[in-house]
This record gives structure tokens, C-alpha cells and sequence, in this order.
């Protein structure tokens, strides 16, 4: 995946739906909330906008997206050096500092 689509976009929302209710299993009605519903709701506002200023609206609204989740380059563009500074690399080396002191004081 490389980009968020609608579909993408309405699957996280039931995810999130759910996670914040107090149910605990899944059913595609819960109560008075029709999960099958609010998918398609979501769904049809991204691929069935009325109209052509509402299709770009939705266009950038999904490029949007795109960039905030996937960044605006791809991964594998990015050099090494960019690589070894993203935060989640910064946490590891973190990591490894502290086990190996806590290895090396014991």
C-alpha cells in the first residue's frame, strides 16, 4: 500500500469505532449502529462526490492523507543517513544504549 484510499480510510474508521465502544466482539450491528452502513457511507463520499469541484476536493483530500501517513517520498528513496535519524530508529539506538548498560553493570 502506498497510498490511502477510500476504502482504507472507511476500514480504520470501523476499527476506531469499535476500539472506543464498550463492545467486545465484533457484529456488523452493534446495538443501534450499523458498522456495514457507515462504511459505505464513508466509501460513497469519496468515490461518488457530486460533481467535479466536490471530485477535486476529494482528490486532495486523499493526496492529503497520503502524504500524511506515506510521507512525500517513498522509503527506499530516503538516504541511510535520513533513515538512521527518523525517531523510530533514534528510539532503538535508545534501546540499546540502556541494555547495554544494564549489561555491562551487571
Amino acid at each position: 500500500m502506498k497510498k490511502v484510499t477510500p476504502r482504507s480510510i472507511a476500514y480504520i474508521a470501523c476499527l476506531v469505532r469499535f476500539s472506543l465502544s464498550s463492545v467486545t466482539s465484533w457484529r456488523s450491528v452493534d446495538g443501534d449502529f450499523d458498522y456495514v452502513q457507515f462504511w459505505r457511507t464513508i466509501v460513497d463520499f469519496f468515490e461518488r462526490p457530486p460533481g467535479r469541484d466536490a471530485q477535486r476536493r476529494v482528490d486532495r483530500l486523499l493526496e492529503w492523507w497520503s502524504r500524511k501517513v506515506f510521507g512525500r517520498s517513498h522509503h527506499n528513496d530516503i538516504s541511510d543517513a535520513a533513515k538512521a535519524s527518523m525517531s523510530v530508529n533514534a528510539l532503538a539506538k535508545q534501546r540499546a544504549q540502556r541494555d547495554d548498560a544494564a549489561f555491562d553493570s551487571a
